[in-house]
């Protein structure tokens, strides 16, 4: 009897210890949906036609079982599944998933989800993480969903920039992150399109997801304008025979103008999103005859299609390369896309003559015709596009006199905290002057890098707003229209940089009470703050080492902290990377790693070539021109170094290795007028430039978002020189928080001693 007592006691003790050990998943961790793949693909399927997904067991993150994706040929190729039976309208839900590659690289694995099928669906990052084979890295975030379209939501996992690894995910989630319907428009909120009703349109950019619901509700309050942000692209106009298609279009269209919206046409030729074969077939290129033929049916249909159903279009979509050096010769800077190779540099003046002529044969002159291009601060862009546009005009009123061929400028507006306003003043004082009305076209500003904006970023992010809206009232007489491109930050194709009026919630940001009074905004928020000097300089450290520069990598350059190349200067975001920096009494040593998918030197300019750029100030005196010890040096993909032009030709030693996820760059520069030491501070930067067809698609940057690095020191980054033992960098042990650390200690010792005691009641009932 007493034994039997000593037993239950022992067995109660034993059952308290162990409902004291500290939980790993919260009590309100409720799963809609978990995904391990220890019995099967938990429905998850390929995206695409190539790629392959099936169950493994050459690595797991838990269990024996992984879900392992080979075979990718596009970026967007991955594993995915459909979430529309788990999903309440206006909930937030978090997902987590962990993944790893099946090769020795490192890429950016995206974690995205996809809203409706077909022409209108909506596509949404969720999470982007660096990834390697080293070990399992978690995509972890939150996404609420306002709208479910053609009864279809999935979530997915792609590359950003690689079309073609291979990797694994394992341990999926999908949870509920709070109530439904907690969160309704702000419709106090003064309409935008109201306080602009005598100035200019409001527009936004849409799919059928913000014509659903409270998305819709947030679009008809503020907005009149809208813009297709996908469907009317010209591969969304044919099906897999090549026969036009628009059924999908005609559904989207049908809902704007029952909604009452005027719609602004996007895009009629352009070298992104078209079909191939309309210009190559086999990977040649088609004839100028066929070629023009095809873009030539193409307007026609698609035009015949719309009809005055649109206001404007869109004829042709950034055909002018970044930055141009001769911008008065505007036909030798245009974009060598396929287009441009297949027809000849009059191919944009041909697009705009036939949309012209099929507009005038049915009667819709209203109709007008836009030219639409992004970077429209940069004052060469800028001019070269004045040019073009001042001789098309020119060459068209010889025959039709008085009348314009090319009616408006498009100027997206795709602006960062580095941007200054004072040259989009000057870009649209100069289009002014072709008499032509301009329209704000994909108005966006991003803000913070880490995902979560900072009150002085959100401030900083307005006050640029404020700046903006009131050069627009100034010259509201030519601008028709002001559209921004997304609803809110969550569905911004910049998401992860809120670069929008409304946050992920629907509810505005510093940002709208900056729009809707730039002016009095202003007045109390000193516009200093968006000074290039007042913007936060990233900082680093190079630490003391002198590697072996070579195909086999020396272990010395892991001492080194990673830098991220992260940062975009340009709308599109193509190639990024990171770096390490050592440093040694004779140079300054610098690994960039590349994520590139595809790798083109065929730029007759080199900073028009996939590239890396090192700017470097050995004085750190932040003066506004170069002097002696400061430099730009560049390496191209197949290591061709050139330098910038205010660069002495310095004998820099290089070294460029192919990789699987692109290239990268090892490079000796040597120091010109600074004797090192520790703790000394020079100015730099990095950049990766990534061409796609010969011409500059992207620019990736360490610190410098304002472009200007070329003949700026000002905007370089901080990087410290360090010798290891002053090293401010934590090992893994010491970052961590030992309050975290400790329950998990006394939560080992007190499942330890509870199996102790189980063990102990165990023998003794045994004996008895």
């Amino acid at each position: 009897m007493k034994l039997k007592k000593l037993n239950n006691k022992l067995f109660i003790v034993a059952l308290g210890l162990l409902l004291c050990v500290p939980r790993t998943v919260a009590a309100e961790d409720v799963f809609d949906l978990m995904i391990g793949f220890e019995e099967d693909a938990g429905d998850f399927e390929p995206r695409g036609e190539t790629e392959q997904v099936e169950r493994t067991t050459e690595d797991a993150y838990t269990g024996d079982y992984a879900l392992q994706t080979t075979e990718r040929s596009q970026e967007w190729h991955g594993p995915a599944v459909q979430i529309q039976d788990q999903i309440e309208i206006s909930t937030e839900y978090a997902f987590s998933v962990w993944v790893k590659l099946m090769e020795e690289t490192t890429v950016e694995l995206q974690l995205s989800t996809q809203v409706g099928d077909g022409d209108n669906a909506s596509y949404q990052t969720i999470d982007t993480q660096s990834v390697s084979s080293d070990e399992w890295v978690e995509l972890q975030g939150t996404y609420r969903y306002d709208a479910i379209v053609d009864d279809f939501v999935s979530v997915y996992i792609e590359s950003t920039t690689s079309d073609s690894v291979s990797f694994l995910i394992d341990d999926f989630s999908m949870r509920a992150a709070g109530s439904s319907s907690d969160i309704s428009i702000q419709t106090e909120l003064t309409p935008l399109k109201d306080i602009y009703e005598d100035y200019f349109l409001i527009g936004n950019a849409v799919s059928m997801a913000e014509l659903e619901g409270q998305r819709l509700d947030l679009l008809r309050h503020h907005h009149n304008l809208v813009t297709a942000e996908n469907a009317m692209k010209p591969e969304y106009a044919y099906n897999a025979n090549r026969e036009f298609d628009f059924s999908d279009q005609e559904r989207l269209v049908n809902r704007i103008q029952e909604e009452g919206f005027e719609l602004h046409g996007h895009v009629l030729v352009w070298h992104q999103q078209s079909p191939e074969w309309l210009h190559t077939e086999d990977g040649q290129l088609l004839s100028r005859d066929e070629a023009l033929e095809n873009m030539y049916t193409h307007i026609e249909e698609t035009v015949l299609h719309y009809g005055d159903a649109v206001i404007a279009w869109e004829v042709v979509n950034e055909a002018m390369n970044d930055n141009p050096r001769d911008p008065e010769m505007w036909r030798a800077m245009l974009r060598r896309s396929d287009w441009f190779d297949a027809i000849g540099d009059d191919y944009l003046e041909l697009a705009y003559l036939k949309t012209r002529e099929v507009l005038d044969e049915n009667g819709w002159e209203d109709v007008k015709l836009y030219y639409n291009d992004y970077n429209d601060d940069n004052q060469s862009k800028a001019s070269a596009i004045y040019y073009m546009v001042k001789e098309l005009n020119e060459n068209y009123a010889e025959e039709h006199p008085g009348e314009l061929l090319i009616d408006g400028i498009g100027m997206q507006g795709h602006y960062n905290s580095g941007t200054n306003v004072d040259f989009v003043r000057l870009s649209i004082e100069r289009f002014r002057e072709l008499g032509v009305e301009i329209g704000i076209t994909e108005l966006d500003i991003t803000a913070a890098n880490t995902g979560e904006l900072t009150e002085e970023e959100e401030k900083n992010q307005a006050v640029l707003y404020a700046q903006l809206f009131s050069l627009y009232k100034e010259h509201a007489d030519i601008i028709s229209r002001v559209t921004f491109w997304g609803l809110n930050d969550a569905t911004s194709w910049r998401a992860e940089r809120n670069p929008l009026l409304f946050d992920r919630d629907l509810l505005a940001k510093e940002a709208y009470y900056a729009v809707a009074n730039p002016e009095e905004y202003l007045a109390q928020n000193d516009g200093s703050e968006t000074d290039t000097e007042a913007i936060e300089k990233r900082a680093g450290q190079a630490m003391y080492g002198t590697p072996q520069l070579s195909e086999e990598l020396d272990d010395i350059w892991h001492s080194a902290e990673e830098l991220a190349i992260d940062q975009h200067q340009l709308a599109w975001q193509g190639a990024i990377g990171t770096a390490r920096v050592l440093w040694d009494e004779n140079y300054l040593y610098v690994l960039v790693n590349v994520e590139d998918s595809s790798i083109d030197t065929g730029s007759e300019f080199p900073w028009e070539q996939d590239s890396v750029e090192v700017f470097l100030e050995e004085t750190f005196n932040q003066s506004s021109s170069y002097e002696e010890g400061t430099g730009q040096y560049r390496v191209n993909a197949e290591g061709e170094e050139t330098f910038g032009e205010m660069t002495d030709n310095t004998s820099i030693e290089s070294v460029v290795v192919e990789s699987a996820a692109g290239y990268s760059v090892q490079v000796a520069i040597p120091w010109v007028d600074l004797s090192p030491e520790s703790g000394e501070r020079i100015g730099f930067d990095l950049q990766i430039n990534d061409a796609e067809s010969g011409n500059r698609e992207s620019v990736a940057v360490w610190n410098d978002l304002s472009g200007q690095a070329f003949q700026d020191p000002t905007v370089f980054g901080e990087l410290e020189l360090i010798r290891s033992e002053e090293s401010g960098a934590l090992s893994e042990m010491e970052g961590t928080d030992s309050n975290n650390t400790l329950p998990l200690v006394v939560a080992g010792l007190v499942v330890l001693v509870a199996s102790v005691i189980v063990v102990i009641i165990y023998r003794l009932r045994e004996k008895g």
